[in-house]
């Protein structure tokens, strides 16, 4: 992890969504603002996920690696993740088909222990 890791741990609640987002915004203030709100918006999805699926604790994390910063969101299940196909007329289900499209790079680790840890990367610059 590099030093200049960020991370707070946000409480199940649906105030922790525009939580997620300021942080992320806070701790990506030095990249270029299109690349920023990209972070936020996908930053904001995966706590949603979190919210709405998962019983407990979320941790956020930012973490600069190599050319990019790493954003990841760690819950309490161990259930993996894939983007859903939904119809074009639904409400909801595309946070991680979102997460797919507009990140350089993401994924899911399961941790036999502690849950998992759904991440995105997104440029430095």
């Amino acid at each position: 992890m590099g030093t200049n890791e960020q991370r707070v741990e946000l409480q199940p609640r649906p105030a922790s969504a525009g939580e997620a987002r300021k942080f992320v915004a806070r701790a990506l203030r030095s990249v270029d603002p299109g690349i920023r709100d990209i972070g936020v918006l996908l930053a904001s999805e995966l706590v949603t996920n979190a919210l709405l699926y998962v019983q407990g604790r979320i941790v956020l994390q930012v973490t600069p690696v190599d050319r990019a910063w790493r954003v990841a969101v760690h819950d309490a299940s161990r259930r993996a993740v894939d983007p859903r196909h939904v119809s074009l007329d639904a409400t909801s289900g595309r946070g991680l088909a979102l997460v797919a499209q507009l990140s350089s790079a993401w994924g899911v680790e399961v941790h036999e222990d502690d849950g998992k840890e759904v991440w995105f990367e997104v440029p430095r610059s």
